[in-house]
C-alpha cells in the first residue's frame, strides 16, 4: 500500500508543478505587452527519499521572474533621454517657427528699410511716407506675433513641467507602497512587476538611479538627491524664480534636485522653458535696439514742417529692480545708450556693489562680467545707470534693458508728417535774404561737401552749441583761412570760429539734450578758396530734403549698428540660430528614439515573453501533466485491484 500511496504522492507533486507551469505560461501570454512585466518560469527541486526508499517527488513550485536590473536600467536611462529630447525637439521647433509666417520680423524690417530708402529719393511723396508707416505697423506686428509664439511655447513647457512633477510624485508614492508590500511578501513577482512598471513611467520623467535592496525593495535617487528609501518618499516641489527656469526640490527641506536637459520630460521641459526665456529676451533686445536706432535717426533729422523728428516707435522703458535683501538706500535709473553696444542676448544684468571694487555687473544670459567701479553714473554694455542714494556692500539690482519689448512694441505716430526725412541743415554758398532765398555774392569759391552725424566733432570743427540748433546759421570768412559762425538773424554775435585745414572746414551742430540724438553732432563739411567776406548759409532742411532718410536706410547694413554687426545680420543670425537649435534637437530626438528601441530589444531578449517559446513550454507542461495523471490513474487501478483481491 505504501508503494502505491508513495507513487500517487509523487505524481501529485508533479501535477502541482506542471499545473503551475501551465498557469505561468498563461500569465506570460496574457501580460506580454504589459509595462514592467518580466517573463515568469516555474522550477522545483527533487525531494530525495530516505536511503533505500524511492524519491518523494518534487518540492512546491517556485515562480521566478526573468528580470535583469542592468538591462532595465539601460532602458530607463534611454527612455529618460528620449523623452527629454522629444520635448525639446517640439519646443525648439515651435520657438523657431515663431519667427516664421506672421512673426517673420526679418522680412518685415527688410521691407521697412527698403521703403525708407525709396522715400529718401522722393521725400515729398505722401504715398511713400504712408508706405513707410504701414511697414512700421507690419514690423511691430511681427515682433508681437513672434513674442506671442515664444511665450506660448514657454507657457506650455511650464504647464507640462508642473504636470510632470505631479505625475512623478504619484509614481514615487506607488513605489513606496510597493516597498512596504515587499516587506511582508519578499520578491513577490506581482509586486516586482508593478515596481518595474512604475520605474518605467518615472524614468520617462526623471533620470533615476535605482539601488536594489533585500526582498526586492529599492532606494531611488535623482539628481544626486534621495527621493525614496525605507523611510518613505521625499516629494518633489516645483519652484518658480520669476526670471529664470523653474527648479525642482525634494522633501520638506527643499533639497535641490539637479535636473539637466537630458533628464526625462521634466528635464526637457525645464530646458525648453529656459530656451523660451532666452529666445524671448533676445527678441526683446532686438526690438529695443531697432526702436532706439530708428528713433535716434529720426531725432537727427527734421520733418517736412521743420521740426526735429520725434519717436516713430515705442517700447517699454528699461527697468532696475532692487533686490529684497538690499540694506542701503541706493536707487537705480537705467537707459539704453548707445543701443549699438547692448548685447543682443538682452541680459538681464545683475548689478552688484562691493566696498572694494564698487559696481560690477554680469550678463545673466551669457555670463559675461563687467567691472564698472565706483560712481553714480555707470556705463556698461550699452546701458547707462544713474545711481541715487547710498549703496551698502552686497546691494544688487536686476537690470532688464528691454522688458516685454517685443510684445509691447508699437508705432508711436500715425501721421506721415512726423517722418523726419530731411537733414537738420542745407548748406548753400552766400547770404540768407529776407525772402528766404540765399544770394551768392562770394568773390571766392565755397563748395558744399558731404554731411554726417558723429558722436565726437571732427578735429578743427567749429562746434555750435545745442541752444542754436534749428536756427539759420551763417559762416563768414574773415580771411582766406579763418571764419566765424553766427546766426543769420544776428551776424554780430560770434557763436563759434574755425580755420580751414588744407581748404577743408567742418561745422558741427550739437543736438539738443532733450532729444533722442543728444550727445551727437550734425556735421556739414565744405571746401573753400575764399576771400574775406565770403559766406556760407545753413538753413533747416525742408520737405524736398531726404538726406536723413538716406542715413536711416543705411543703418540696416551699417556694420556698427549692433554687437552682431549690422542690424540685418543680427536678425538673420537670430533666426538661423533658432532654426539650427531646432534641427539639432530633432536629430537628438531621432537618435534617442533609436537607443530606446535598442534597449527595449535587449531587455525583451532577456525578460520579454516570446509566444513561440511559450507554446513549446506549454506543450511540454501539458505532456508532463498528462504523464503524471496517467501515473495516478495507473496507481488508482492497482489500488482498486488490490481492494478487490482482499474482498
Amino acid at each position: 500500500m505504501s508503494g502505491i500511496s508513495s507513487a500517487i504522492d509523487t505524481a501529485l507533486s508533479g501535477l502541482a508543478l506542471f499545473e503551475a507551469g501551465i498557469n505561468t505560461v498563461a500569465e506570460n501570454l496574457a501580460n506580454q505587452s504589459t509595462s514592467g512585466y518580466a517573463a515568469e518560469s516555474v522550477s522545483a527541486t527533487t525531494v530525495i527519499g530516505q536511503p533505500g526508499e524511492p524519491g518523494q517527488g518534487v518540492s512546491a513550485p517556485i515562480i521566478t521572474r526573468a528580470a535583469n536590473a542592468f538591462a532595465a536600467g539601460l532602458l530607463n536611462a534611454a527612455t529618460g533621454a528620449s523623452q527629454a529630447a522629444s520635448v525639446q525637439s517640439a519646443a525648439l521647433t515651435a520657438i523657431s517657427n515663431a519667427l516664421q509666417n506672421n512673426g517673420d520680423v526679418q522680412t518685415e524690417i527688410n521691407q521697412f528699410f527698403n521703403d525708407v530708402g525709396t522715400l529718401a529719393a522722393n521725400p515729398s511723396s505722401g504715398g511713400q511716407r504712408q508706405t513707410v508707416l504701414s511697414d512700421l505697423q507690419n514690423v511691430t506686428g511681427a515682433f508681437q506675433s513672434a513674442a506671442t509664439g515664444i511665450a506660448d511655447t514657454q507657457a506650455e513647457a511650464g504647464t507640462a513641467l508642473s504636470a510632470g512633477v505631479t505625475q512623478a510624485n504619484g509614481y514615487l508614492a506607488q513605489l513606496a507602497t510597493i516597498n512596504k508590500g515587499l516587506q511582508t511578501a519578499p520578491d513577490d513577482p506581482n509586486l516586482l512587476d508593478q515596481q518595474q512598471a512604475a520605474l518605467n513611467n518615472l524614468s520617462g520623467l526623471l533620470n533615476i538611479n535605482v539601488v536594489p535592496q533585500a526582498n526586492g525593495q529599492i532606494i531611488l535617487t535623482a539628481g544626486g538627491t534621495t527621493l525614496l528609501d525605507q523611510t518613505g518618499v521625499q516629494a518633489l516641489t516645483l519652484t518658480n524664480s520669476g526670471t529664470a527656469a523653474p527648479t525642482v526640490t525634494a522633501g520638506n527641506d527643499n533639497i535641490p534636485v539637479n535636473v539637466s536637459g537630458t533628464d526625462g520630460a521634466i528635464g526637457g521641459n525645464i530646458a525648453s522653458y529656459q530656451a523660451g526665456i532666452q529666445a524671448l529676451q533676445a527678441l526683446n533686445a532686438r526690438a529695443a535696439i531697432f526702436t532706439q536706432t530708428v528713433n535716434i535717426a529720426q531725432a537727427q533729422g527734421l520733418t517736412s514742417a521743420g521740426n526735429q523728428g520725434g519717436p516713430l516707435i515705442s517700447v517699454p522703458a528699461p527697468t532696475a529692480t532692487a533686490a529684497s535683501t538690499n540694506t542701503g538706500t541706493a536707487t537705480a535709473a537705467v537707459q539704453i545708450s548707445p543701443p549699438s553696444q547692448l548685447p543682443t542676448d538682452g541680459g538681464p544684468f545683475l548689478l552688484t556693489y562691493s566696498a572694494a571694487n564698487g559696481w560690477g555687473a554680469i550678463d545673466q544670459s551669457s555670463g559675461q562680467t563687467y567691472a564698472i567701479g565706483p560712481g553714480t553714473n555707470l556705463a556698461f554694455a550699452g546701458l547707462t545707470v544713474a545711481i541715487g542714494g547710498a549703496p551698502n556692500p552686497g546691494d544688487k539690482f536686476l537690470i532688464n534693458p528691454a522688458p516685454a519689448a517685443a510684445a509691447n512694441i508699437a508705432p508711436a505716430t500715425s501721421s506721415i508728417a512726423d517722418i523726419a526725412a530731411a537733414d537738420p541743415y542745407v548748406a548753400s554758398p552766400g547770404v540768407l535774404q529776407a525772402n528766404g532765398s540765399v544770394l551768392n555774392s562770394n568773390a571766392g569759391t565755397i563748395a558744399v561737401g558731404p554731411d554726417n552725424v558723429a558722436t565726437t566733432p571732427a578735429t578743427g570743427a567749429a562746434v555750435i552749441p545745442a541752444s542754436y540748433f534749428g536756427q539759420d546759421l551763417q559762416v563768414t570768412f574773415t580771411s582766406p583761412t579763418a571764419y566765424n559762425v553766427t546766426t543769420s538773424a544776428d551776424t554780430n554775435t560770434v557763436i563759434a570760429s574755425g580755420n580751414l585745414t588744407n581748404s577743408n572746414g567742418t561745422i558741427a551742430v550739437a543736438y539738443p539734450a532733450t532729444s533722442a540724438a543728444a550727445g551727437t553732432y550734425y556735421q556739414q563739411t565744405f571746401t573753400a578758396s575764399p576771400v574775406a567776406g565770403d559766406a556760407l548759409t545753413l538753413t533747416p532742411g525742408g520737405g524736398s530734403s531726404g538726406s536723413n532718410a538716406s542715413r536711416l536706410a543705411a543703418l540696416y547694413t551699417n556694420s556698427a549698428t549692433t554687437t552682431d554687426g549690422t542690424l540685418q545680420q543680427s536678425f538673420v543670425d537670430f533666426a538661423s540660430t533658432l532654426g539650427a537649435n531646432a534641427q539639432q534637437a530633432q536629430q537628438r530626438s531621432t537618435s534617442a528614439t533609436a537607443q530606446v528601441t535598442s534597449a527595449t530589444d535587449n531587455l525583451q531578449n532577456i525578460s520579454g515573453v516570446t509566444p513561440d517559446q511559450q507554446a513549446v513550454i506549454l506543450t511540454n507542461y501539458q505532456q508532463a501533466y498528462q504523464a503524471a495523471a496517467q501515473v495516478i490513474s495507473t496507481a488508482h487501478s492497482l489500488f482498486e485491484s488490490l481492494l478487490q483481491s482482499l474482498a
